[in-house]
């Protein structure tokens, strides 16, 4: 499962320099991309900026310790893996953090065979978060599986047509999609019923109300696009 992680990036904060030039190291021979930060603060820039899949936290940082990092991150993101990194004497405090919904905590020094099986724990949920949840914009989330759109941990009503209508663009994101399109998949059980671009622009109009400013974007004369 490790080549997996191939796919994914990770972000890695850790204090010690030492530690992290070599674990940087040991990371870029499984992750398409590894960012690394050196507290807290720096280590929530970062994610801002680059928006990882996965983090890997000591948890004892400057400025911010890894804690405090992890819960301001799950205010809106409550998708992204994390796995804590602590010192033994430190194990309580993360009991005592199940709302943040940690991957792994691993007590340091790290055993080698350890963070291997937590590297395949990983590549496991990211393989079926990629495939089940899609990330907006601004702490909204699709949810494939049971088709519904979150923002934050609140359901957001939507009706059919919205529903069926945001299925299709997440199907699709970033690419053209043409009213003609639209209208098949869309209203595909009301083949008695005359469908018009109109039709297509009220529902996008709505839908556009339960979602973040400029998500989709108009293509004029043509039809619209998923920004994601």
């Amino acid at each position: 499962m490790r080549k997996l992680l191939k796919n994914y990036t990770i972000l890695y904060v850790e204090d010690e320099p030492n530690i992290q030039k070599n674990m940087h190291e040991y990371l870029e021979g499984y992750f398409k991309k590894v960012y690394v930060a050196s507290d807290g603060k720096e280590g929530l820039e970062q994610y801002l900026s680059y928006r990882p899949d996965a983090l890997m936290l000591d948890i004892d940082l400057p400025h911010m310790d890894g804690l405090t990092l992890a819960r301001h991150i799950r205010e809106t993101d409550k998708i992204v893996s994390i796995i804590m990194l602590t010192a033994f004497t430190e194990r309580e405090k993360l009991l005592r953090a199940t709302e943040l919904k940690l991957l792994k905590y691993l007590v340091k020094p790290l055993d080698l065979l350890e963070f291997q099986d937590t590297l395949d724990l990983l590549a496991d949920e990211l393989v079926v978060t990629s495939n089940r949840l899609t990330t907006l914009k601004e702490g909204y989330v699709w949810d494939g599986e049971i088709q519904q759109l979150f923002y934050k941990d609140t359901v957001i009503a939507l009706t059919s047509k919205e529903q069926n209508l945001l299925r299709l663009f997440v199907k699709h994101k970033n690419i053209e999609l043409a009213f003609e399109d639209i209208m098949a998949q869309v209203w595909e059980d009301e083949f008695d019923r005359e469908i018009s671009v109109n039709c297509v622009k009220n529902v996008v109009s709505e839908l556009r109300k339960k979602l973040p400013d400029y998500a989709i974007k108009s293509v004029y004369g043509k039809g619209y696009i998923l920004q994601i």
